[in-house]
């Protein structure tokens, strides 16, 4: 096997191992396996994760209807009484 199919297996390998998820722009947004529960848990904490940024501007139903765009950002207004 030669020095560019070693490499070119060792570049389908890891992409099996990545998140993608395909940006409007005709780009794709790459992340590790373990961001999918990182961008999950700072969702929960109210913070924002770069995972959700690339989920909610996805080209594609998949990730733009997921769980990853049912949390709002945006800062609300405090309703509480002082």
């Amino acid at each position: 096997m030669g020095l560019r199919n070693k490499l070119r297996k060792l570049e389908r390998d890891a992409q099996e191992e990545m998140i993608e998820i395909p940006r409007g722009d005709g780009t794709v947004a790459r992340f590790p396996q373990s961001a999918g529960l990182e961008a999950f848990m700072a969702l929960m904490d109210g913070r924002d994760h770069p995972l959700a940024k690339a989920a909610r501007n996805s080209s594609e139903p998949k990730w733009s209807g997921s769980f990853y765009n049912a949390f709002p950002m945006e800062e609300l207004e405090d309703l509480s009484e002082p």
